[in-house]
């Protein structure tokens, strides 16, 4: 094999061939694999094969070995969030199509195997508790009592959240502007898949969240009369002991 040649990986389906695969739900697994992947300007998408649906993609020989070591972390605690939940949104849509697929290097090893119809299921549970979610306003809309507020959270996370019009209204004033903690009564699924999801969400209060950097928070302590943060050899240390980290 000549040294600079792109690395080839397929993604076996069982329960599909390639006359029988929709291209909408071709799209749809593409989608997902494409986050899985990442560097997405290294990865393309090259055919179907006979036989089993085996999609093949190609990735440039540069990127080869980070794309393999990111995805040899889908499924352990080290795995980034968007990954992760790209590689249990496959096996989701696998347990759908009633199938199962593996990803592997074109004539080598498995790299992740999706056991999708195999899984095993956990029974629903649904939980009602108070909490706080933090992030972003990024939508507030609706004619209701009831108004659609919708939170961006780390990692692009999206929480879909409720609100009576005053409480709405108060929120649509930090739209995309500064982060919020918003605090509530919410509904929590655990899905078949053991994953939580937030089912509902009523905001009851919020705050806005200071984004101020450590040392202006440290500066501004110091200026407090009586204090004894000056008299602290470190005290950004002693903060940091304060609050856990």
């Amino acid at each position: 094999m000549v040294m600079d040649e792109p690395i080839h990986y397929d993604f076996r389906i069982d329960a599909w061939k390639p006359e029988t695969l929709p291209m909408a739900r071709l799209a749809e697994y593409l989608a997902k694999l494409s986050t899985m992947f990442g560097h997405k300007e290294h990865v393309h998408f090259l055919k179907v094969r006979k036989g089993s649906a085996i999609p093949e993609i190609a990735v440039d020989y540069e990127a080869a070995p980070k794309v393999e070591a990111r995805l040899r972390l889908a499924g352990t605690p080290d795995a980034p969030q968007e990954l992760e939940r790209a590689n249990q949104e496959v096996n989701r849509m696998l347990r759908v199509d009633n199938a199962s697929a593996t990803l592997k290097i074109k004539h080598g090893e498995n790299v992740l195997v999706f056991p999708g119809k195999k899984t095993p299921l956990a029974e629903e549970v649904v939980v009602h508790e108070q909490g706080d979610l933090d992030g972003v306003v990024i939508r507030v809309g609706g004619k209701d009592d009831s108004v659609p507020v919708w939170i961006e959270g780390e990692s692009k996370v999206i929480y879909k959240c409720w609100a009576n019009r005053d409480m709405a209204r108060q929120l649509a004033a930090y739209l995309f502007d500064r982060p919020v903690r918003v605090t509530g009564s919410g509904e929590w699924c655990r899905t078949p898949e053991r994953r939580w999801e937030l089912v509902d969400f009523k905001i009851k209060s919020f705050e806005i969240l200071d984004v101020s950097p450590l040392e202006k928070v440290i500066n501004d302590l110091r200026q407090i009369e009586g204090n004894l943060w000056n008299e602290m050899d470190d005290p950004q240390a002693e903060l940091r002991k304060l609050r856990g980290d």
